[in-house]
């Protein structure tokens, strides 16, 4: 079964009991408008503890998420106040993107990765509800 990248984030979100708004524009410190995929601002699970606003990009593109990416994303994370941190989710990374990702604290995720989660959550969710 293939799955929309969007959607597995939407499922993302909806699993971790996120908070969100879809296709947000905010004023950045520089008076332009940002736009995110996502703007995450909370949980309802107690258990779950954000540290503030994170903003999500979605690059749905058939070819590797590289450094520029990552370097637009670092340029939203200081250029958009009240935001914590920001998520690039892709189908897939260059090495060098995720190095740099992780030097700059933004947080990555690929389709691959989002897959693995949902089916983690499904088997937890299957296991702790139906087993007796």
């Amino acid at each position: 079964m293939v799955q929309e990248l969007d959607g597995l984030v939407q499922a993302f979100l909806g699993f971790r009991k996120f908070q969100f708004h879809e296709n947000v524009s905010v004023r950045g410190k520089n008076d332009k408008n940002v736009s995110f995929s996502y703007l995450v601002h909370g949980s309802t699970d107690p258990h779950v503890n954000l540290g503030g606003n994170i903003g999500v990009v979605v690059k749905d593109w058939s070819r590797s998420c590289g450094y520029n990416c990552i370097l637009e994303a670092e340029r939203l994370q200081t250029n958009t106040p009240d935001l914590n941190r920001v998520m690039v989710v892709a189908n897939q990374f260059s090495s060098t993107a995720r190095e740099l990702a992780e030097k700059l604290g933004i947080l990555t995720l690929t389709k691959g990765e989002l897959v693995s989660i949902q089916s983690m959550y499904r088997q937890q969710f299957s296991t702790t509800v139906f087993d007796p």
